[in-house]
């Protein structure tokens, strides 16, 4: 009779948080062509309706009348999609750390303690108590991609709390180092390019922790 080989549970939660994020990754490129397919096709419309009118005042009324519309698919539509993106990519981040910090604690029979909350939220109260309970350093000098991380955890906050307006220097610092500061609308303006980035560190970030903590047995 063969012996069925058995799966440590860090695999399976690895294998459905890797699932998670190849989901989100493949979210974004869809919905983000199909804005760009659907601005192209507006685009086209308003040209072929244009080339009806004769007049040429009529016809600049006419492109007037819709530089509105021009605006919300070029600006409004893309920028609603890419900021709605990155809060849903961190949240991601928060469940599945949690998942993991708990996990460890239980099974270390010292449950997640909520008067630990950290003041950088759940994630550095889970990657505080990762640290606490296990062997495993996770900091910006041991996981490189952490740091890229955090500058989208704070430009998220800037994003949920004050509609991507930057007023304080560090905030337009930190836009400008992450390629998304709008200097004329003094805005966060996220791009495809750094959500990608942000996926791209989000499934490093995970490998790297699973892998150590396969290694360690903590799960």
């Amino acid at each position: 009779m063969a012996i069925r080989k058995f799966t440590p549970f860090s695999d399976f939660q690895n294998i459905y948080t890797d699932i998670e994020i190849e989901s989100l990754s493949f979210y974004l490129e869809k919905l983000y062509a199909q804005l760009g397919h659907m601005a192209e096709d507006f685009d086209k419309e308003i040209q072929s309706k244009a080339k009806e009118i004769v007049d040429e005042q009529d016809k600049d009324m006419f492109f007037e009348a819709h530089q509105e519309d021009f605006w919300h698919y070029d600006k409004v539509f893309p920028r609603t999609f890419l900021n709605s993106f990155l809060v849903a990519a961190y949240s991601l981040l928060e469940i599945e750390i949690i998942k993991i910090a708990r996990r460890i604690g239980s099974k270390q029979k010292q449950p997640f303690d909520v008067s630990e909350i950290r003041s950088g939220g759940y994630l550095d109260t889970a990657i505080y108590y990762i640290n606490k309970l296990t062997n495993i350093d996770i900091s910006d000098k041991t996981f490189i991609c952490l740091p890229s991380l955090k500058d989208g955890q704070r430009l998220r906050n800037i994003i949920v709390h004050s509609n991507g307006k930057v007023t304080k220097d560090s905030e337009i610092k930190l836009a400008k180092k992450c390629g998304v500061y709008d200097a004329s609308e003094k805005e966060v303006t996220l791009t495809h390019d750094y959500c990608k980035i942000f996926i791209r560190s989000l499934k490093a970030f995970f490998a790297e922790l699973y892998e150590l903590t396969k290694a360690g047995n903590y799960l």
